[in-house]
């Protein structure tokens, strides 16, 4: 089983964008030049944002946590995005309902058990009221080095 990569290219803070899709664009780019996923992956992802929305609140900071199937797939990676304003995200528990998202975790993942493992550790950074405030404050640098200690790759 391979590890699931975090690179500093992958981790983008006080990123500027008008709208999800800018951002997730931005995020897949990055992962594409690393030659982590398939060029089919930021059209399936965005398909996959359309029917099953990715937005969740979390105490005063609005995340997402989008990912799509694991055939467009090579390497397993996460990258992440810390927006300068939020964008609206559609809301994972009432897709009627949006979310203005601050951080977005991109998951890169070719197998289900590692998606479930590293969904639950992100879901475990977000129950630190103030957490994500902390992380929305970091530079670059910092958030790589937190998001490579905190979170388990393997």
């Amino acid at each position: 089983m391979s590890e699931i990569v975090i690179t500093e290219k992958s981790i983008v803070t006080d990123l500027k964008v008008s709208d999800k899709k800018e951002a997730l664009k931005i995020l897949t780019d990055s992962l594409f030049e690393q030659g982590f996923i398939y060029d089919s992956f930021y059209e399936s992802l965005i398909s996959r944002e359309e029917n099953f929305p990715t937005g969740l609140e979390a105490f005063d900071i609005g995340i997402a946590i989008p990912h799509t199937e694991p055939k467009h797939v090579k390497q397993d990676s996460i990258a992440v995005a810390v927006l300068d304003k939020p964008v609206d995200f559609q809301d994972m528990v009432n897709k009627e309902n949006t979310i203005s998202v601050k951080i977005i975790f991109l998951l890169s993942l070719s197998q289900s058990t590692k998606h479930l493992n590293i969904l639950k550790q992100i879901i475990d950074l977000l129950k630190e009221e103030g957490n994500l405030r902390k992380l929305s404050s970091m530079s670059n640098d910092q958030l790589y080095s937190y998001l490579v200690k905190e979170l388990s790759t393997k």
